[in-house]
């Protein structure tokens, strides 16, 4: 036996004892693949440490089986992770993968770890560390997606790296992870963002157009035809104080002619008010709220209650449009489908908001019927263009919509806007 060495390959089983897994640990060491091609890279992989054994594989690449074969065949870069003590990275192992993805060697990588922090755009190095170190505090997994730049011809990639807690020691954490390109999928995402983005700023600024072409057909309609109906008004009269005093048919068509301007002259007021309600320019959001709530209580016969605990807010014109459109489509929609008994409206400032991010101070609208409710999966099917409408909208200025319903326990739905 003499001139023959023995390598002890043991493979402990998944109901092996902890007392056996406990004396093993400590021997167990890590290994290292690396393919040799030539003396030059022989020697290379030999200068690297001080080896406690060496394994020569002679099956080749077709039919080798190793695990580290498998990982390198891989499009993407396994990985062991080592952060030691002094706060220091390292790569025990690296696949061959790490020479597409990062452009560096896996043999430069372990030698000069290095060249990894030197990759990461100066804009994700911080979440990278960060996501790092609390995977180390926590033992939990460390995912984390970022950019690399490559310095031989600036190009970013995006990549997306998932470790293992391995296990944490007196020298420091192990993790053993993937690290794969999603330059792609990430691009598409940004482009779909950014679409969604220019498609907001759209809406956003159709909605303004048409409000201001509302306005200026409103004050058309008050200021010139309003004028001519009362120019009429006033003819009329005239006339009649100069009609024969026995002219009963005469008189009679008269009247039929002054009640004629007066039903045009309310239908124009209520065209101006439908386009653009003037009481909200003059008394504020509260008072336009209140007789809007009356002249649908009038149309429908449904009591409409307001509870508020101001007479007007500070906010600004485009928030008060905003808000009272959103009041009449969710007064349209109750009359149209809810088959309500009332309606409950709650106006109010919130001190302490919580619902929307980086806001301590919002006002809210909160409308609730009584009536025959919906799924909450409506809003979401092709033809709910009112409840989309109110969420868009409300989202443009950075709000937030949230409705809840029921079927058969009514509907309630709290708009809350920032205070600016």
């Amino acid at each position: 036996m003499s001139g023959t060495s023995f390598v002890l390959n043991i493979e402990p089983s998944a109901d092996c004892d902890r007392e056996v897994i406990a004396q093993l640990s400590p021997q167990l060491a890590t290994v290292v693949h690396r393919p040799v091609s030539d003396a030059s890279t022989l020697a290379a992989a030999l200068e690297e440490h001080e080896w406690s054994a060496i394994l020569c594989c002679k099956n080749g690449l077709k039919h080798d089986n190793t695990p580290y074969s498998f990982l390198d065949s891989l499009p993407g870069m396994a990985c062991q992770i080592w952060l030691d003590r002094q706060g220091a990275i390292h790569f025990p192992y690296v696949s061959e993968g790490s020479l597409d993805l990062l452009g560096i060697s896996p043999l430069e990588l372990e030698r000069q770890p290095q060249l990894w922090l030197n990759r990461l755009h100066p804009d994700d190095a911080a979440a990278f560390n960060q996501g790092m170190r609390q995977s180390a505090a926590k033992a939990t997994a460390w995912n984390w997606e970022g950019r690399i730049v490559l310095p031989s011809n600036q190009e970013i990639k995006w990549v997306n790296l998932r470790a293992k807690h391995h296990e944490t020691n007196s020298q420091g954490t192990l993790w053993k992870g993937f690290m794969v390109n999603i330059t792609h999928n990430k691009q598409a995402e940004i482009e779909i963002k950014q679409s969604r983005q220019r498609l907001r700023e759209l809406s956003s600024h159709i909605e303004t157009i048409k409000e201001e072409e509302r306005t200026r057909i409103a004050r058309e309609i008050h200021d010139e035809i309003g004028m001519l109906l009362t120019a009429l008004k006033m003819d009329l009269s005239w006339i009649a104080q100069r009609l024969p005093s026995g002219d009963s048919a005469l008189r009679e068509k008269m009247q039929g002619m002054d009640n004629l301007l007066d039903t045009a002259g309310k239908a124009a007021n209520d065209l101006v008010h439908s386009l653009r309600p003037g009481f909200l320019d003059c008394f504020g959001i509260v008072a336009a709220i209140e007789i809007e709530a009356n002249e649908f209580t009038k149309r429908t016969g449904i009591p409409c209650k307001i509870s508020q605990s101001n007479d007007n807010f500070d906010i600004s014109d485009e928030q008060s449009i905003t808000l009272f459109r959103v009041f009449q489509e969710t007064l349209n929609n109750i009359m149209k489908h809810a088959a309500a008994q009332q309606v409950q409206v709650t106006i109010d400032i919130n001190n302490a908001c919580k619902n929307l991010v980086n806001c301590d101070k919002c006002i809210e609208l909160i409308v609730a019927d009584d009536g025959q409710g919906f799924d909450e999966s409506a809003p979401s099917k092709p033809r709910s263009f009112g409840l989309r409408g109110i969420q868009e909208r409300i989202g443009q200025l950075g709000g937030k919509v949230t409705i809840s319903s029921k079927p058969g326990a009514g509907t309630q739905i709290a708009v809350r806007l920032p205070m600016k």
